[in-house]
């Protein structure tokens, strides 16, 4: 008798590591992402989704960025983009609308190939591998989640695609795993209520049967089969770490935006794994007060008529201010001359202006914007007037336009996202700071506004430009604090009379880099989380991959310049600029000879322009937005010049 108590102790340290027999309950997921193609907040409503519009007030909700490395941005580039970490291209071609089939997962080995020749840094597969070595896994349901799910190697491990459970959740795959990943119907332009019904009620069984203490993703990580225009799309997490409130990540540093690639990381995050190098995306994490319905929607719409009203804004304005000028300046009405090269340089800070005003609910975008710009523009145009002297009145233009850009910096720069002159959350370049459009536009402003004042204040118009462009809580601008640095210390030796060498030039580039270097130090030293891609590159230096980055740049550069007829054009156009600047007409000539400032003014944007071109990833905006600042508040001082002394006019 004494031996069972001695027995029952033994059974009890020997029993608990003994391995479970195969009728033990699997493990719960402690992450689960729906992905639905095509899902928009427009599609979420109380009567048709109630169970997405009940998640958006108890969760974290925001609007999802799905760019991928393809051209539209289609459900296998999406899977494939969210198990990357990383912007993906499905291998194989095609075209201009979605197909609804997805590769095999024996492809992977394919995949990464293909995208590893693009230079992306991608690697398709890597949230699986990560999981795998770190001793977990994740189980699909549905062939595209499968591309999601599957390591680089094509392997599914423990977790089996299950190609019938599109658009449902059971045991199958809600346990086993780690991480699920749920694939749902898309919603497309046909049939969007039902389908998103359809997505509803996957959402409403996932969160029937997900376990307590874990976290569920939705996200519309695609367009939908068959659709090809770009929107932003749902993003939403519930879970511990997600209040409720707006959804924002470092790699976007605004909310309520997010990025696709933002997704693998915050699966890691979840589980407390770190991301690799090759993720660009950064976790997610809820900010601030929930966001409205009405309030995503309107993000969604803001982006789309952002899109479809660039281009047509820019010809209008340029073919009005180009009709005008010719008229004015073959009748000599200097005066009017004047008046339309200030309102040309004006337009494009009244352009940052007109976001004040919701233009992008009209049912005219295009009319409304360039509606509210017009008015903008004559308020600024009128301000110019009161400028005395040759210089005065067009430096005021561009100091006007400056400030615009300054106070939108130091404010968060909510006028230059979804603005025709900043950047698009369509294209994901850029969500924080400053972009290379706005930049384009800031450096040939403030540069011309700093000839045309005194030569005491250029050095502290020199300070506060680069500041403001270079601190990673305002610009975070590598590339214009380098193009800036050389251009403001040209323009100092050029005013002041001093001589030119490519010594000084050289210091002042010097000068720029250790400027980049300090702002980037300092914020590779704050958290990661609160790193802005300043301090990340600073890292990138450090772990050796930053030749990579700067490769994809100079590739992105290149590539934009042949995007289309107008970009390659571009070449030519800023060809005949340096044609007539270095053997100007007769006019421009007298101009220089009379206030050799302006000359300064136009040669260090030259520089700022040439430096910009080449340091940035899409230096052909930089020129043309220079151009189109520069060229006609030159025309306004040719104007007022030929006012002044009519024999010479």
């Amino acid at each position: 008798m004494r031996r069972l108590p001695l027995l029952a102790l033994l059974a009890a340290f020997v029993l608990p590591s003994l391995p479970a027999s195969a009728d033990a309950p699997a493990d719960p997921p402690q992450v689960i992402v729906v992905g639905a193609p095509g899902l928009r907040w427009s599609d979420v409503n109380e009567r048709d989704t109630p169970t997405l519009a009940r998640l958006q007030r108890a969760g974290a909700s925001g609007v999802l960025s799905v760019k991928t490395a393809a051209p539209v941005d289609c459900a296998a580039d999406g899977w494939l983009t969210l198990g990357a970490g990383n912007r993906v291209v499905a291998a194989g071609r095609h075209g201009r609308r979605c197909p609804a089939a997805f590769p095999s997962t024996s492809t992977l080995p394919e995949q990464v190939r293909r995208n590893a020749d693009r230079r992306e840094g991608a690697k398709p597969g890597l949230l699986a591998d990560v999981l795998a070595r770190a001793g977990r896994c994740v189980r699909a349901g549905g062939p595209g989640a499968a591309l999601g799910a599957a390591q680089s190697d094509g392997d599914l491990g423990p977790g089996p695609e299950r190609p019938d459970l599109v658009g449902n959740a059971n045991d199958a795959v809600l346990s086993g795993c780690d991480v699920a990943l749920v694939q749902a119907t898309p919603v497309g332009s046909e049939a969007r209520a039902f389908g998103a019904r359809a997505v509803d009620a996957s959402v409403a069984a996932v969160d029937e049967e997900r376990p307590a203490g874990s976290t569920l993703i939705v996200v519309g990580l695609s367009e939908a089969p068959g659709d090809h225009d770009p929107h932003l799309h749902v993003a939403l997490a519930v879970g511990p770490g997600f209040r409720p409130g707006a959804l924002t990540s470092a790699s976007t540093r605004r909310a309520p935006y997010v990025q696709l690639v933002d997704v693998a990381p915050t699966v890691l995050a979840r589980l407390g794994l770190p991301a690799p190098d090759a993720m660009v995306g950064e976790p997610w994490r809820s900010t601030g007060s929930v966001p409205t319905l009405a309030q995503l929607r309107d993000e969604d719409a803001k982006a789309v008529a952002q899109r479809e009203a660039t281009v047509p804004f820019f010809v209008v304005v340029l073919a009005i201010e180009l009709v005008l000028l010719v008229v004015a300046i073959w009748r000599r009405w200097w005066r009017t001359t004047e008046l339309v090269a200030l309102a040309g340089t004006c337009a494009v800070g009244a352009s940052y202006l007109a976001n004040l005003v919701p233009w992008w609910r009209s049912g005219l975008p295009v009319a409304a914007l360039l509606a509210v710009a017009a008015v903008v523009t004559a308020a600024m145009t009128a301000g110019c007037l009161l400028g005395r002297g040759l210089l005065a009145r067009a430096g005021l233009a561009c100091a006007l336009v400056a400030a615009v850009l300054v106070a939108d910096l130091l404010t968060g720069a909510h006028l230059q996202m979804s603005s025709v002159a900043g950047y698009s959350p369509l294209v994901a370049g850029r969500f924080a700071g400053i972009g290379n459009v706005a930049f384009g536009v800031f450096e040939a402003a403030v540069l011309l506004a700093a000839a045309s004042t005194r030569s005491a204040t250029v050095a502290a118009l020199a300070g506060l430009a680069v500041i403001v462009d270079g601190a990673p809580q305002w610009g975070s601008d590598v590339g214009g604090v380098l193009a800036l640095v050389p251009a403001f210390t040209l323009l100092v030796l050029l005013l002041g009379g001093r001589t030119i060498s490519i010594g000084r030039l050289g210091l002042a580039g010097l000068a720029g880099a250790a400027v980049v270097a300090s702002f980037g130090i300092a914020d590779h030293a704050r958290p990661a989380a609160q790193q802005t891609h300043l301090g990340r590159f600073v890292g990138q230096v450090l772990d050796g991959t930053a030749g990579g980055v700067l490769q994809r740049k100079a590739e992105a550069n290149v590539n934009l310049l042949f995007h289309s007829v107008v970009t390659a054009l571009l070449p030519l156009v800023v060809a005949a600029v340096v044609v007539v600047f270095l053997r100007p007409p007769p006019p421009l000539r007298r101009v220089f000879e009379r206030s050799p400032a302006w000359r300064a003014g136009l040669l260090a944007v030259a520089t700022a322009t040439g430096l910009g071109f080449v340091v940035n990833d899409s230096g052909a905006a930089v020129a043309a937005l220079a151009i189109v600042v520069a060229v006609p508040a030159t025309i306004a001082v040719l104007a007022r010049h030929a006012r002044e002394s009519p024999a010479a006019g």
